[in-house]
């Protein structure tokens, strides 16, 4: 039988040891409830490989014209059916409106496995970017599974009209007669009209200097003055213009002056007072 010294031993060593048996068994039990927990189909696992939805062509970036086959696979295994709709512009967006009214096929009731899901006219519609859609319904499920393809270009060569002929009516010559060979009457000459002659416009002349400095008219405003560009009055008002503005300049030099002598009289009563 083990001595009292031993029990103690073994029961110290099994107490140092309870902490990663505790740790052991909190992880093992973690791993049962997570091993018990089902998975949700939704977020984790994939469809399952009966369950192919996809367009093979056109691919994206495709340019497209004429008749289209869409080729591809729709297939599930509580497939009920399949459609593949278009609509306008370069990606699929919450505002895409799809041609519900003219689906390229609708309520296809047979899977298809890497074959023609339906065929586009793209002739009944404007050049420019589309995008497609595969949608694939289940059994009981109203919410259809959809694969997008987008930047699908459809570019038709625009057809121009052909203008007709139209028909040229026969120049009759001239100096020919008519049906009975009667020569007839010869044309008329044509009336030239003449333009009209410009009418040249006066120039102005120098007025000529009289005895008693008077023009023609007995004026004594014309002299040597040219007529109608030159007056009197005008050369009145310059002058008086002229006086005063040197008037002006006259006070102005003298209130510089004045300005000037005040300025020296006040330096000399304060230099004389920093003297005494």
């Amino acid at each position: 039988m083990p001595s009292k010294k031993v029990r103690l031993s073994v029961i110290s060593h099994l107490a140092r040891r309870a902490p990663k048996l505790r740790i052991v068994q909190v992880l093992v039990l973690l791993a049962v409830c997570l091993r018990a927990l089902p998975l949700r189909p939704g977020l984790a696992a994939p469809l399952s490989q009966d369950s192919v939805m996809t367009i093979t062509f056109p691919s994206e970036g495709s340019t497209l014209s004429g008749q289209v086959e869409i080729q591809g696979t729709a297939t599930h295994p509580n497939f009920n059916s399949y459609g593949v709709l278009y609509a306008s512009g370069a990606r699929v967006t919450g505002d895409t409106a799809w041609k519900l009214d003219a689906p390229i096929a609708w309520d296809v009731r047979t899977m298809v496995v890497n074959g023609v899901l339906g065929t586009w006219d793209t002739t009944q519609i404007p050049n420019g970017q589309y995008v497609l859609a595969l949608v694939v319904y289940e059994v009981g499920n109203e919410t259809p599974l959809v694969h997008f393809i987008n930047n699908i270009t459809v570019l038709n060569e625009e057809t121009t009209p052909t203008p007709e002929a139209t028909a040229t009516p026969d120049a009759e010559q001239p100096g020919t007669g008519d049906e009975t060979g009667e020569a007839g009457p010869p044309p008329a000459a044509p009336t030239i009209v003449q333009p009209a002659t410009a009418t040249p416009r006066p120039t102005a002349t120098m007025g000529a200097p009289t005895a008693a400095g008077e023009d023609e008219n007995g004026d004594d405003e014309g002299g040597l003055l040219p007529t109608g560009i030159l007056s009197i009055d005008a050369v009145k008002e310059a002058a008086k213009t002229g006086v005063s503005f040197a008037f002006l300049l006259y006070a102005i030099g003298m209130l510089y002056v004045l300005a000037k002598a005040a300025i020296r009289y006040y330096l000399r009563q304060t230099k004389g007072k920093s003297n005494s």
